[in-house]
């Protein structure tokens, strides 16, 4: 069950996108949306200064950068609200909740790519833009440790997200841990699905009974799901995973997302860097 769905927010155009999205799941599943924005500290915000620079130059970027942060977390409230109200849920902080979709904003001051992950244990769902990091390396950095670090699922929303999601959904699957915890955390999502189809592509390193292992498996929750082969040829899988659920009329993808890190250095598979460089349908990806 979605319950608490964290939506990190920057004051950026990219808010609307993953609030609108946040709140069209809320919507669903009477689940509480949490925006969470994550102010930088003026001290992080100023490069290393060098001796010669005056105490009193130094005050004073000091002073631009914490009004640069105070302005973008105003921003930010504003696009909150502005989606809240379009989605007409309720304002609440405290669980149980309304029984119905609810929201909250939140500001706290810190390094995102710590304090984003750490909130993201303890929520069901994180929603992030697809194309986030495009231009901030801070949101680039922030969304693949969350990825990588939270243990929860991310929701990536497309630049301009559907105001309905989970009529159709694909799952590309190649049988791995990530997949199935991928599927595990989608499963709300697939209980109320119409259609479900299990996309595996033909490569090396995916057995061909896989999909049909899936199938077998969702049967068990009621869930009758058809099973396609893709076969990529000379084009990137995670390019034909895309083509292929974009035809079968699937408006919401389930994967797998691989990857590890090295000391804030986030090594990606190349799959999962496919569907973060290339923004097109919902995509609900775990690690």
């Amino acid at each position: 069950m979605l319950r608490k769905i964290l939506v990190p927010v920057t004051g950026r155009d990219s808010d609307r996108a993953v609030l609108a999205m946040g709140f069209t799941v809320a919507r669903i599943f009477d689940a509480h949306v949490e925006a969470l924005h994550v102010k930088i500290d003026a001290r992080d915000a100023i490069p290393m200064l060098g001796d010669g620079m005056s105490a009193a130059l130094i005050e004073e970027l000091m002073k631009a950068a914490e009004k640069d942060a105070a302005a973008d977390a105003e921003t930010a409230r504003q696009h909150f609200e502005a989606a809240r109200a379009a989605a007409q849920a309720a304002v609440t902080q405290s669980a149980p909740g309304p029984g119905m979709a609810s929201g909250w904003f939140k500001s706290v001051t810190g390094r995102i790519d710590d304090i984003v992950p750490a909130e993201a244990r303890l929520s069901d769902l994180v929603v992030f833009s697809q194309g986030a990091g495009r231009g901030d390396n801070r949101m680039a950095v922030t969304l693949e440790s969350t990825l990588l670090d939270s243990s929860r699922p991310l929701l990536l929303a497309p630049d301009r997200p559907p105001t309905k999601i989970g009529g159709t959904v694909a799952i590309a699957w190649n049988g791995s841990a990530e997949c199935t915890r991928a599927v595990a955390a989608a499963m709300p999502f697939l209980l109320r699905a119409a259609t479900v189809h299990i996309l595996t592509a033909h490569t090396s390193s995916t057995a061909p009974e896989e999909g049909g292992r899936l199938a077998d498996y969702l049967a068990w929750h009621g869930i009758q799901a058809g099973i396609h082969v893709v076969k990529p040829h000379d084009e990137p899988v995670g390019s034909a995973l895309v083509a292929r659920a974009s035809e079968l009329g699937a408006d919401f993808l389930v994967m797998g997302g691989y990857g590890h890190s090295r000391v804030r250095e986030m090594i990606l598979g190349g799959v999962t860097r496919y569907i973060f460089d290339h923004p097109s349908l919902p995509v609900l990806i775990a690690h």
